[in-house]
């Protein structure tokens, strides 16, 4: 490893070999540990549109935009990267990585997870996924088993904290010196184009309403990039708002280079958007709630009636945990009305989320449509 090179432990494996839940684990170990690191779903790496249709072009967008990131956490003095998500499984990782900027200050080692598959169908079933994808799985295990891409760990029989124990000997701990991350060169920062930040308080459905109008705009041939501004803030020490502003920038400014003109954000706070993108237009729309709706849907996500993602408090919490963060979101609702006085506010009480999800396509049709040219 190059003495100015970042480490970054990918992890990788079929879908339900626990990637995910490895490399949180690992981050959250190496935070505890006082080490400064930083997590990345590799997913939330690569949501532009319309899709480039999987294969080599969305492991090749996907690959850029992670060495953008790794660049600016590596300026703020991150020690360790840990990045969970899928690999291409013909051409593994280095193909994509070789040729960007700034692959020669990145030192990667892939780890791919795989257990046998009576316990893969066991823990892809019991995380909610369908049975008749059972094949497509399988079919996928074969070829990363065919592909011999990255050292394999097996992790049949494992806990997850055992999967973590096996994986910490590759990692480094140790602080590092934290710093201002610095704004991105003139010619490298992210052009100004239309900018819509979803807000709200927790629970009240900005990621679920947000994620439906962005398929709709793929749908329609509109290129939007999709950000959710929570999953940039994954770093120890932290959380830091000035972490997910300069990660925003150089993602945007990444989606920009593979075509992307709208960028969608969601962000419970939207003041590190502003502060990342001062040139652009942005419109900011506040999602509303009562308590008793936000209440009933803290509910909903701790039964998992949302997609998981990294550092979700909500997912199977006790009723306890559950009576507190509602709390919370009804307290952020509060201090959100006060604040954001000047956004469109959209009152989602009682609402579907499909409900919302239109409400929300409505608002941002003349935003996003006209400045597409395509709507």
């Amino acid at each position: 490893m190059g003495r100015n090179s970042t480490p970054v432990l990918w992890v990788s494996g079929a879908p339900g070999t626990g990637k995910s839940t490895a490399g949180w684990g690992l981050f959250t170990r190496i935070a505890e540990l006082g080490g400064d690191v930083a997590y990345v779903d590799l997913d939330q790496l690569g949501l532009i549109g319309p899709p480039p249709g999987g294969g080599a072009a969305g492991h090749g967008i996907k690959a850029a935009n992670l060495l953008r990131v790794v660049a600016a956490l590596r300026l703020r003095g991150v020690q360790q990267v840990i990045v969970s998500g899928v690999v291409d499984p013909q051409r593994g990782i280095e193909p994509h990585l070789a040729d960007g900027a700034g692959a020669a200050h990145v030192d990667v080692t892939l780890v791919r997870l795989r257990c046998d598959r009576a316990e893969l169908r066991r823990r892809f079933l019991g995380r909610g996924s369908s049975a008749d994808l059972l094949p497509e799985l399988f079919d996928a295990l074969d070829e990363l088993d065919r592909s011999g891409i990255g050292t394999v760990l097996d992790t049949t029989g494992q806990r997850s904290d055992e999967t973590v124990d096996a994986l910490m000997d590759r990692c480094v701990v140790r602080p590092g010196p934290v710093r201002v991350i610095p704004p991105l060169p003139a010619d490298d920062a992210p052009r100004p184009a239309p900018v819509v930040v979803v807000t709200g308080a927790t629970a009240v459905g900005k990621s679920t309403a947000a994620w439906n109008v962005l398929r709709s705009l793929w749908e329609r041939d509109v290129p939007t990039a999709y950000v959710d501004l929570g999953q940039l803030g994954f770093v120890h020490p932290g959380p830091d708002p000035a972490v997910e502003s300069a990660l925003l920038a150089t993602l945007w400014r990444g989606y920009q280079r593979w075509g992307a003109g709208a960028l969608l954000v969601v962000a419970r706070d939207p003041r590190p958007v502003l502060h990342a993108l001062p040139q652009h237009p942005v419109t900011v729309i506040r999602l509303d709630a009562d308590a008793a709706t936000l209440t009933d849907r803290v509910r909903r996500r701790a039964a998992g009636e949302s997609a998981l993602l990294a550092g979700d408090e909500l997912r199977g919490a006790p009723r306890a945990l559950q009576h507190q963060v509602a709390g919370r979101a009804v307290a952020e609702a509060e201090q959100l009305r006060a604040a954001l006085t000047g956004s469109t506010v959209l009152d989602t009480t009682g609402q579907s989320p499909a409900r919302t999800s239109a409400a929300l396509l409505d608002v941002l049709r003349p935003v996003l449509g006209r400045a597409a040219g395509r709507w």
